[in-house]
């Protein structure tokens, strides 16, 4: 019987070619489009899987709200809260502190002075985390691993980095970063996996940073929430129980603290599989995911099949007429509905196979491209991973039914007599669900056109916002990590900017601790008057500046003197003199930028005078809203900014270069276009915006197919009544707009339904970012007049074909 079936099935396929063709490409897309995501989901899914304690371990969150504003929540604790809660939750089996490098070392193989190298995956931690976590080690004494002062851990590929093919163990390389000296390598670890939310070269003992930087006052122990804190819990904890223990413990370290600052607080144990794609809780020096993110994508794969699902469906129904005498002469020699039904659920089956053979190979061709656009790792592992091909076959099995089920019952209820005349009953003259489903195909593909032009118009928007602050032709020079012993900083950086200040092509120079795009270095949330409630601080960033950073960046003073704030010092014990934003003078609740000069602010402890009010700026992206920032005056900086003219661009890079290296061997020269790196900050957006022009064209093009194939059927089945048309005089345009005007009111009425639900997404979307576009009407004129443009030519393509035929051969038509 089945042998039977494929026989009728495989004619089927290669009888009606066309028809195949249409069914099978659509098919393929959607199914292709589904595996992508599949794999793109499971990989987000996976991180952090490979642990083999991740169902015990959590890492602990800390959410505040001060002063009845929004809570936030962050990732980062002070040092002292591991060991409290060790000793206070019996729950918890042994905790490990994490703290990255937040500003890259500089690493130096003394052995081999071409081995310089800044860094960006440093971190110090506690010697259990290791035990906690799977990062095994290759070489190396586990035991005495990140419990020894003066030693370091590498991964395979940096041990490659700075030693070749030498056995690393032993060996020393010297650390220039918030602590610096010479470390030995006691351990080599395989290489992190890329589906790990903690992404690592290089691990140092926890014990060195506590013993050799700031973090050896035991007052900051709390305050200073620069580190992650994981746990381990027994297997049997109740995790709101332990969550309570650990906010007592809070409470009683910094309750008062929270008190005298009207701020709420509390922990929660945060599960590691959930870290990842938790991307509300501020983690700096992660690898954050986001629930919406995926979720979206994976309404995208499904909205994809289901439009090739009804092409399927469409295409079927609509050549119930070419099939009605094959079930009318089936039945007459005795088949059963039932035996149809399997007939025509077998062709389904058949057509979807073939297309899932195709949506294999074309997503495993994909898988680079998707790789580099999504910024994913992708890999063909999943190939091998029964869940996935459970989840896949399901999917397949649906889909066939979906496909198959409703053409099945349809053909198979044909009446015999009725067939065998070649009418279809009142069937063929019932045209509403396929009309419904050519609405829903369109409904769905203006939405994502609608969609994709709001995504490309708001990145437009944020790259060309005024920023208040001029970003071009800035070159931007990180100043020298590593400086020989007893040397003053502002004397190296002073040096350096004279010797650059002699290139001609260098128009201007001026010095910061930071530049736009890159944050801060100092934040704090106590910024307020001085003699304020402190409950009354808000959030403000203090940047050290130069005298020439404000016209070089064209910040505007629109109050105060610059000339005062040039001359002006701070000898200990008087308050710093500083520029603020008028974001700030607003949030501390200055009435005008003239009101604010003169008056004390207390930010982070430190206590300030405003000399001035620079005109409101955006220093990083357009997601974030503006920021209270006081600028003081400094010259010990860790950046030079450069305005450089842009001919012969090579040849002043590699002067700097020159003189860069002269006087400072052993670092590393870096530099970046300061516009180039803010626009970085959109490198995400960007992705998005390209993922979501593809999967909308995909949409359109699976749409276009089915439509094509209704058009190709309806110009058949109105052969004779084309012919007598022309016969009668009718113009070939007159039978294309007879073709053609069902089918744009289709689209029209799929218009009408996509803007509504178009409007209602995007605008959940956008409140994404602190700074966007409204959505004006004319996205969704635009959306579904290129929608109707593209129906149009498709229906036309066959429409004009049916139209110039011979009208002698459409009258012999059968």
């Amino acid at each position: 019987m089945f042998k039977n079936y494929l026989k009728i099935a495989a004619r089927n396929l290669f009888k009606h070619k066309a028809y195949s063709f249409i069914n099978i490409a659509g098919l393929t897309f959607g199914l292709a489009c589904c595996l992508v995501i599949f794999q793109y989901v499971a990989y987000e899914y996976s991180f952090d899987d490979f642990n083999a304690n991740a169902p015990n371990l959590y890492r602990v969150n800390q959410t505040e709200s001060r002063s009845g504003r929004a809570p936030e929540t962050e990732a980062l604790n002070g040092y002292a809260l591991g060991p409290a809660l060790a000793q206070d939750v019996p729950e918890v089996v042994r905790f490990a502190r994490l703290h990255p490098e937040y500003s890259a070392p500089v690493i130096a193989n003394p052995a081999q002075p071409d081995k310089v190298f800044e860094e960006k995956r440093v971190y110090y931690a506690d010697p259990a985390f290791l035990q906690m976590f799977s990062y095994p080690l290759v070489s190396g004494d586990p035991a005495q691993t990140l419990t020894q002062p003066g030693t370091i851990l590498l991964s395979e590929s940096a041990a490659q980095k700075y030693f070749g093919s030498e056995n690393p163990i032993g060996q020393v390389l010297n650390f220039t970063g918030w602590i610096s000296g010479d470390f030995h390598v006691n351990g080599v670890f395989q290489n992190v996996p890329a589906n790990s939310h903690l992404q690592f070269d290089f691990l140092l003992p926890m014990s060195d940073l506590l013993e050799k930087s700031g973090y050896k006052d035991p007052r900051q122990a709390w305050p200073w929430q620069n580190f992650f804190t994981y746990v381990e819990l027994r297997h049997d904890a109740n995790v709101p129980e332990v969550e309570r223990k650990f906010t007592e413990v809070l409470m009683s370290n910094r309750g008062e603290q929270f008190k005298r600052t009207n701020t709420k607080a509390h922990l929660n144990a945060q599960p590691l599989r959930d870290v990842h794609l938790d991307g509300a809780v501020f983690a700096p020096k992660t690898v954050q995911g986001s629930y919406r993110t995926v979720y979206f994508f994976a309404l995208i794969a499904l909205i994809t099949l289901i439009i090739a699902l009804v092409n399927y469906v469409n295409l079927a129904t609509a050549r119930s007429l070419d099939r009605s005498r094959e079930v009318g002469v089936r039945k007459v020699i005795g088949a059963q509905r039932g035996q149809l039904i399997l007939q025509f659920l077998f062709e389904s089956a058949l057509t979807n196979l073939v297309a899932m053979a195709f949506a294999i190979a074309l997503a495993d061709a994909l898988r680079p491209f998707v790789n580099n656009l999504a910024g994913t790792q992708l890999t063909n592992l999943l190939w091998a991973d029964a869940q996935f091909w459970i989840i896949f076959l399901a999917t397949f099995g649906v889909a066939t039914l979906l496909a198959g089920l409703y053409p099945a019952f349809v053909l198979s209820s044909f009446k015999p007599v009725s067939m065998l005349k070649g009418k279809a009953g009142s069937f063929a003259t019932r045209l509403w669900l396929r009309r419904g489903l050519v609405v829903l195909q369109f409904s769905a593909s203006i939405v994502l056109l609608a969609g994709t032009t709001i995504v490309y118009s708001q990145l437009d928007y944020m790259r060309h916002m005024d920023l208040g602050i001029n970003l071009e032709q800035i070159l931007n020079v990180p100043g020298p990590r590593v400086l020989p012993e007893g040397a003053d900083r502002a004397q190296v950086i002073q040096r350096l900017a004279h010797e650059l200040s002699q290139i001609p092509a260098i128009k201007q120079i001026a010095r910061s601790n930071t530049v736009p795009g890159q944050g801060f270095d100092w934040y704090s949330s106590g910024l307020r008057r001085a003699m304020a409630d402190p409950s009354t601080g808000v959030g403000g960033a203090l940047a050290w500046i130069d005298t020439s950073f404000a016209q070089l960046y064209g910040l505007q003073l629109i109050a105060g003197d610059d000339v005062e704030w040039a001359s002006a010092s701070s000898p200990e014990g008087t308050p710093l003199p500083v520029i603020a934003n008028e974001t700030a003078i607003q949030a501390v609740g200055f009435e005008s930028p003239n009101d604010a000069l003169n008056q004390l602010v207390a930010i982070g402890g430190e206590t300030c005078k405003i000399v001035g009010v620079f005109k409101d700026f955006s220093w990083s992206s357009a997601h974030s809203p503006r920021e209270p920032v006081l600028f003081t005056q400094s010259h010990a900086a860790k950046q030079l900014s450069l305005k450089v003219r842009t001919v012969n661009l090579p040849e002043t890079i590699a002067a700097i270069e020159r003189i860069y290296k002269t006087l400072f061997p052993g670092n590393p020269f870096l530099y970046a276009f300061v516009d180039e790196k803010f626009d970085e900050q959109y490198k995400n957006d960007q992705r998005f915006a390209t993922l979501f022009s593809v999967f909308a064209g995909l949409t359109i093009l699976i749409a276009c197919l089915g439509l094509f194939g209704l058009a190709s059927f309806a110009a058949r089945q109105r052969t004779k009544e084309i012919g007598i048309r022309k016969v009668l005089g009718a113009t070939v345009t007159s039978v294309v707009n007879l073709l053609s005007k069902d089918f744009v009111k289709l689209v029209l009425i799929a218009n009408l339904i996509a803007a509504p639900v178009a409007y209602f997404a995007m605008n959940k979307w956008l409140q994404n970012f602190a700074y966007r576009i409204e959505v004006s009407s004319w996205v969704f004129i635009l959306a579904g007049g290129l929608a109707l443009i593209i129906a149009l030519l498709t229906v036309s393509a066959q429409a004009i074909k049916a139209a110039l035929a011979n009208p002698v051969e459409a009258l012999r038509y059968e």
